[in-house]
């Protein structure tokens, strides 16, 4: 695991506006065991390096190929790198990397390679005969990757930072983005807070012909196609069951490959359970897993639980007890971290862990994506009723008002919202965000910038997504929507960040290709009949994992970031909207904000979530002097 960075110019004679040493140091915590560069006259590739498969030097990069045509710059793991070795018959491998055989893969096949790799990654290949650079990310958007290309030059880079450091230009906020943000608290597809500045999509590769200095964006990987109705799985369950355990073990023990130790993020729940299971089958040692405690006032202590399946499946087992510390310093950093506001407040106790884990291995394993491949969340069941719960809701839209308790009248009136929502696509989006038109979360700006944001659609990407699956059922279209949206903007995001920010990568078996490939070609009913949450999974788990953990309620990890803004972050919160009105005084409106957290303060309404986005947008508003300008 990695970080990359690089720059191609247009003019051979034009020099970088920005520095190519600071865009290294900036990402210097993805890699702290390595740096190295490549540079001709047009294109530069820096890479830092967490050494994980073959420590040695010959696994160093940028790597050139033999014949010194090609030219990798690579960050992830590829897990199948040895049996794809061997299906090519790939011969003389200087090294027993990964990173080799993804360069021989494509000096093989071209960009037909990207479909092969079984994996994580965000890579970048030069081919210096034919004068072209490909950019490449994974097929779910496991690891990131960030461009900016304009007439004159193409930068990239596994964070925003990377890039920052490569153009010292002004730095526009793209405001479309912005009401994305304001209601999901990221935003969304390929879009960024920064104009200019894009995310590779998952399973996409950038092409770029330096000669014309031209490129396209292509996919090399479609879940759509994946999932097509006529290459739907209909099998008897007993079938279904016995190969969905299969390939959830064959993907634990792929993801176990490494030259460092690996271990577990063991909560006690069924997903990391389930890993914990087929890894101590695996593992050629004694497998270390890892739970953890936290301090905060209302905070889930998983040690309990995770004690007894440790002892269970006889692993070594540390527990970790995470001090929040100073909340208003991790907030800051944690912005920083992101490169933009991200508000998945979990970004804060992972950070804390990884942290501390960091110091005992290099790689953990854990079980994101299992709820969103299996239909984990209650709203894949309700959905189910959709059609009369959309016809009910525009009916009783009117009636919440007779509510008289406050905060249950602001949540009736959030699910009314979202099931009276003009198509599916936008009740998708609302189901997963605490605002909706009535709350009209732009209104934190001024009228000017607030009209200017509000000319965008916060649920386009929902419904784009959306219509590509309107011909399953409801309860897989939520699945396949949260494959292709959630998952890779708000969960893979805070994952990569908040370990990588400590030096620790993260495995996630349940996004292993071969089990994707299967499970999305299962109907809804295979999977969850009459909306029963994960009775795939569970059936598939059943003797591996104890009873107690598959059938048990499911407990969710609730961060208190509410309480924090009454007590620990409020003089953070108000001198951070001080700084922004002397600086840029167009920009919020301060007395909407203040009546929000004043309400906050007395019960009559809960804007915590709104509260919380908004303190990171300040401190990203401040730290990066990024500006606002309302365009006609």
């Amino acid at each position: 695991m990695c970080g990359i960075s690089g720059a191609v110019r247009r003019d051979a004679g034009a020099t970088f506006v920005g520095s190519l040493t600071d865009s290294c140091t900036a990402i210097q915590h993805r890699g702290p065991d390595a740096r190295g560069e490549y540079r001709n006259g047009r294109l530069w590739f820096g890479h830092l390096r967490l050494s994980i498969i073959d420590l040695s030097d010959l696994a160093r990069q940028p790597m050139r190929s033999a014949s010194g045509r090609y030219v990798i710059c690579y960050n992830g793991e590829v897990y199948n790198f040895r049996e794809l070795a061997r299906d090519l018959a790939l011969d003389n491998l200087r090294s027993t990397s990964d990173t080799e055989v993804v360069l021989r893969a494509f000096e093989a096949l071209g960009t037909a390679s990207f479909a092969r790799l079984n994996g994580m990654f965000a890579y970048a290949i030069y081919d210096a005969e034919a004068q072209k650079l490909w950019l490449v990310r994974d097929r779910l958007g496991i690891k990131p990757l960030y461009y900016r290309i304009d007439a004159e030059r193409l930068t990239f880079g596994s964070e925003i930072k990377a890039l920052r450091a490569l153009d010292h230009r002004e730095t526009q906020c793209d405001l479309s983005s912005l009401h994305e943000f304001l209601y999901y608290g990221n935003t969304l597809g390929g879009r960024t807070l920064y104009e200019g500045i894009q995310q590779l999509l998952p399973g996409h590769y950038l092409e770029l012909d330096l000669r014309a200095f031209t490129h396209s964006v292509q996919p090399y990987w479609s879940l759509r196609q994946q999932a097509d109705l006529r290459h739907m799985i209909h099998a008897p369950a007993g079938e279904l069951i016995a190969e969905t355990r299969r390939l959830l073990e064959a993907a634990v023990r792929r993801q176990l490959v490494s030259d460092v130790p690996v271990g577990v993020f063991l909560s006690g729940g069924v997903d990391s359970t389930a890993i914990t299971a087929f890894a101590s089958r695996h593992y050629q040692g004694r497998l270390a897993t890892y739970s953890a405690g936290f301090d905060d006032r209302n905070g889930v202590d998983e040690r309990p639980k995770a004690r007894r399946i440790a002892a269970h499946y006889g692993t070594d087992h540390h527990e970790l007890f995470i001090a929040g510390g100073s909340v208003a310093e991790l907030v800051e950093k944690m912005v920083h971290h992101h490169d933009m506001p991200f508000s998945d407040a979990a970004n804060i106790p992972l950070y804390l862990m990884a942290q501390q884990v960091s110091r005992q291995t290099k790689v953990v394993l854990q079980g994101d994506g299992g709820d969103e491949l299996f239909g984990g969340y209650r709203r894949y069941a309700t959905l189910k009723y959709y059609p009369l719960l959309h016809a009910a809701a525009r009916v009783g839209q009117p009636f919440a008002a007779l509510i008289p308790l406050p905060l249950l009248r602001q949540r009736v009136r959030r699910y009314l919202h979202a099931y009276a929502a003009r198509d599916l696509g936008s009740t998708m989006a609302l189901l997963l965000t605490l605002e909706n038109q009535a709350t009209r979360p732009a209104s934190a700006f001024t009228p000017e910038l607030q009209r200017a944001i509000e000319r965008s659609d916060p649920f386009a990407r929902y419904r784009e997504v959306q219509r590509q699956f309107a011909d399953h059922d409801i309860g897989s279209q939520m699945s396949l929507v949260d494959l292709m949206v959630e998952l890779p903007d708000i969960f893979l995001e805070k994952v990569d960040r908040s370990t990588m920010a400590a030096s620790l990568e993260v495995r996630v078996p349940f996004l292993d290709h071969d089990l994707v490939d299967y499970v999305v070609r299962i109907p809804g009913g295979g999977k969850m009949p009459f909306g029963r949450k994960k009775w795939l999974l569970k059936r598939a788990l059943r003797g591996v994992v104890p009873d107690d953990v598959l059938f048990g309620p499911k407990t969710g990890f609730n961060v208190p970031f509410g309480y924090w803004l009454r007590t620990a972050l409020k003089s953070q919160f108000f001198d951070h909207l001080a700084t922004l009105e002397r600086s840029r005084p167009g920009v919020l409106n301060a007395s909407v904000i203040q009546s929000w957290y004043q309400e906050l303060e007395t019960g009559q309404s809960d804007r915590s979530y709104m509260l919380w986005k908004l303190l990171n947008f300040m401190i990203w508003s401040n730290n990066t002097g990024v500006s606002f300008s309302v365009r006609a």
